[in-house]
């Protein structure tokens, strides 16, 4: 207990300083970011789109840069974020229209007796990774480790199968509520905490530098989702639709490109 404390605590003032860190070094990218959808910025007629910085989010990226889903009539913003729980706020807020978000928070969203509507699932690759100096090479030495993921979503349900399959009970292994994509990748590679669940670019990117792979999964339980305040209003419903179809034809060709690379 005193060791998961004193990891807590380390763990809680780094969090707060690579945050400081990531305001004042990320800004100008992250203006750039919110400004992809160039002019329908403010055009009230785009559909606002929350996205993640995760690859299957990144699908979207290439339909608006690519010119397709201009060509396929869909007038969208893509609006970034780096945490679920950002998202979560940005539809209860009215920022986005539409969302990828976790099923399992999901559930925990409710606006004028309306929840969220599924538009598209999307199956999403996790890894678990654990810092290479850790030494850290299978799940039963988890134990009293501290791993980062977004509590109450799929992740942590995914957590949860592979310690009870393992024979670890859950208060076992420490599950570090750091929200922030981004951050958790960070806090990995510096040795901040000793694992994290990571998407994919980001999972890759730690591989790349000796990280080590614990587990990893296609999981589903994530996809795109309508916000309560727009599912009747019938022309955020006609481009929802149409941002379906955009989003599996550039999935086809990303997928197509990656298997001649």
């Amino acid at each position: 207990m005193l060791r998961i404390t004193l990891h807590f605590l380390m763990a809680l003032s780094c969090t707060v300083l690579f945050s400081l860190a990531s305001c004042r070094g990320n800004g100008n990218q992250e203006n750039t970011m919110l400004s992809v959808g160039t002019n329908a910025t403010t055009d009230s007629l785009s559909l606002r789109v929350a996205i993640l910085p995760m690859k299957e989010c990144d699908i979207l990226r290439y339909a608006h840069e690519s010119g397709m889903a201009d060509s396929l009539g869909l007038n969208m913003t893509l609006v970034p974020y780096k945490a679920m729980m950002d998202i979560d706020t940005a539809i209860l807020s009215g920022m986005a229209h539409v969302y990828f978000e976790d099923s399992l928070r999901v559930c925990r969203i409710k606006e004028d007796s309306l929840r969220p509507s599924l538009l598209l699932p999307v199956p999403v690759k996790l890894s678990l990774i654990t810092n290479k100096d850790k030494g850290i090479s299978t799940l039963n030495e988890l134990k009293t480790e501290m791993t980062g993921l977004t509590r109450w979503s799929q992740l942590e349900k995914w957590m949860n199968s592979l310690t009870a399959s393992a024979g670890i009970g859950e208060s076992d292994v420490y599950h570090a509520q750091i929200n922030d994509i981004v951050l958790r990748a960070n806090m990995v590679s510096g040795g901040l905490i000793d694992a994290g669940i990571l998407p994919q670019p980001w999972a890759d990117s730690l591989l790349s530098i000796g990280h080590t792979l614990l587990e990893d999964t296609l999981l589903d339980g994530m996809g795109f989702y309508i916000a309560p305040s727009v599912q009747k209003d019938s022309l955020r419903i006609r481009q929802a639709e149409l941002l379906k179809k955009v989003y599996l034809e550039a999935l086809k060709i990303t997928d197509e490109q990656r298997a001649v690379k």
